[in-house]
């Protein structure tokens, strides 16, 4: 566009050029003739004249070589001008290429360089990337092996409390039926362990039955008062319940096999590792097909219920 603009300026201002004043020959040159004729008019012959009148015929030279090299010298200066013309241009048009070229290659090394740096930036960022996967492995195997560390700590403290820890067992002793007295059924308390247990509840009850199988409208018991802290010194604790006097055809029905004395109980206690842990126990009262060297019959206490019923934890 620049180009166009330029080169209508400089036709512009050669068709402005005012045109030079024509040469004069040059001397010794003869000049062109010039023949201009003249025809006088008409006359009517002279009786006293012999000789007609001839045509006066001037003569002016005509300098034609010299219009010839004006327009030549014209000609030459505006192809003069026009050379000098395109010589400009091309010569701006030069300066524009050369301007273009070190545009192009400061762009050029600008972009390489841009390209280096996001290289650069981008070997950084594998770096790094490398450097925070070796991180996260190492944090991995870090908690690995402190969740190993801590599930060898927690089960080194469980072996600890299981060991240490107090555990409750009850023993039923003997039992006898009295006729017209009272009929106490006891058990005791056996501590097992190096620590104190902690009793939360302790209940008891005995009770007569027609059904072998524990009566859940019984449940656990009454309560049975026993010390609140059963220690290692002291391991055995007493508790009983009692029935009540028995007649002739209860204990009839009773060794018959009709009616079934049942001894039910339960304890809950803590240990001093803040464990919470129950010991319950369902027996019934049998009699033996034997007897004792006394002639009597030989009883005791055999497990009945479900496992539920029946649980150290």
């Amino acid at each position: 566009m620049k180009s166009l603009v330029l080169i209508a300026m400089l036709t512009a201002a050669l068709a402005q050029q005012p045109a030079k004043p024509a040469s004069t020959p040059a001397a010794g040159k003869p000049a062109a003739p010039h023949v201009s004729s003249t025809v006088a008019p008409a006359k009517k012959p002279d009786a006293a004249t012999t000789l007609p009148d001839k045509a006066a015929i001037s003569i002016t030279p005509i300098d034609a070589p010299a219009a010839n090299t004006t327009r030549d010298n014209d000609l030459a200066t505006k192809l003069m001008w026009f050379t000098g013309a395109l010589a400009v241009f091309a010569g701006l048009q030069l300066i524009m290429l050369v301007l273009q070229g070190t545009a192009i290659r400061k762009m050029l090394k600008s972009v390489t360089t841009n390209a280096e740096q996001m290289e650069y930036q981008s070997r950084v960022l594998d770096d790094q990337l490398k450097v925070m996967t070796d991180q996260l492995v190492a944090l991995k195997d870090t908690a690995s092996a402190a969740s190993s560390s801590a599930a060898a700590a927690q089960e080194t403290v469980q072996l600890i409390a299981s060991k240490e820890r107090a555990r409750l067992r009850v023993e039923l002793q003997p039992f006898y039926l009295n006729f017209d007295a009272p009929s106490p059924a006891s058990f005791t308390i056996q501590h097992l362990g190096s620590t104190d247990a902690y009793v939360l509840n302790s209940r008891a009850a005995v009770y007569v039955s027609d059904s072998h199988d524990p009566d859940p409208m019984v449940g656990a018991g009454k309560p049975i008062p026993i010390p609140s802290v059963i220690s290692p010194k002291n391991p055995v604790v007493v508790g009983e319940d009692v029935l009540h006097p028995f007649s002739s055809e209860e204990i009839d029905r009773i060794r018959e096999l009709k009616s079934f004395v049942h001894f039910t109980g339960s304890i809950r206690y803590k240990d001093v590792f803040e464990g919470e842990h129950e010991t319950r126990f369902n027996r019934v009262w049998r009699f033996a097909p034997m007897n004792n060297l006394n002639g009597d019959h030989f009883t005791y206490w055999e497990l009945c219920g479900s496992e539920e019923e029946n649980i150290e934890t």
